[in-house]
């Protein structure tokens, strides 16, 4: 069976993992996204502080001596985009040394995976998930309102492309390495709703499971409605004709650790 909590629907209520705070920095706005320091928000970018590569084995060895649940994994998700932190490679070392057989997991917005994949493998990381939410540069660049690649600041229908491009070359490259992936859609009523079940095509050959989110309205997204129960069910009905998909994903913060869902997780 399948040990990652966040790739397997069985696993996901049994084994526990850590997401480790290192990535502080990003290289891409999404509109709906707006990245906090806090104790009482339960979702994506938000962790209560940034661990710092040299605190990263204590704070390790005290999360592993309290959670009751075996941990199976160490994910690094953010705040930032851990791509664009060399804390992310330096943590991704220190858990090697430490912790040499649990799996090693990084969520990324995909623009540097390509660039980064030998990093990766190095490091001996072996689940990337990829948050991909359109396949055509027009829809991209409806949901970035800028990227930075390359010392270069990108927006627009620029923008889109180059983020299209890079995340599906980035996928890519990180099935052929024998790298399992994921990929998580944000589902954006009006935005990339007509595109969802084009990226599960896309994503198919790529792509171990497929993770379909339904959007929290902040940032510039705020006004756009949350999509409702049905819709997530239905879409996720229609891209499962392609990639497995997975249905208890909790939205989790950058410093989520234990069995997801359940109290500290």
């Amino acid at each position: 069976m399948m040990l990652h909590p966040c790739y397997s629907n069985s696993a996901h209520f049994k084994y526990a993992r850590i997401h480790l705070p290192v990535a502080e920095n990003c290289n891409v706005h999404c509109n709906y996204c707006v990245r906090t320091f806090c104790v009482n928000e339960s979702r994506p970018g938000v962790a209560d502080r940034i661990i710092r590569p040299e605190g990263v084995l204590e704070y390790l060895d005290d999360i592993m001596r309290r959670i009751p649940a075996e941990t199976t994994v160490i994910g690094i998700s953010g705040p930032g985009e851990p791509l664009f932190n060399e804390e992310t490679f330096e943590a991704l070392r220190i858990v090697n040394e430490n912790y040499p057989n649990l799996f090693k997991c990084v969520a990324t917005n995909g623009l540097l995976l390509e660039d980064r994949i030998d990093d990766l493998i190095e490091c001996d990381v072996t689940h990337v998930t990829v948050t991909i939410n359109a396949v055509t540069p027009y829809t991209a660049s409806r949901i970035y309102s800028w990227i930075y690649y390359n010392s270069r600041v990108y927006r627009g229908i620029e923008a889109g492309e180059v983020m299209v491009l890079k995340q599906f070359g980035g996928l890519r490259e990180a099935a052929e390495a024998g790298i399992l992936v994921k990929v998580n859609t944000v589902y954006v009523p009006g935005i990339n709703d007509h595109e969802i079940v084009e990226i599960a095509k896309a994503v198919s050959n790529y792509a171990y499971i497929m993770n379909i989110m339904p959007l929290i309205p902040l940032g510039k997204f705020r006004n756009i409605r949350r999509p409702s129960v049905e819709e997530i069910s239905a879409v996720r009905k229609k891209a499962g004709r392609y990639v497995k998909q997975f249905y208890h994903c909790k939205q989790c913060r950058a410093d989520a650790y234990g069995v997801p869902g359940c109290p500290n997780g």
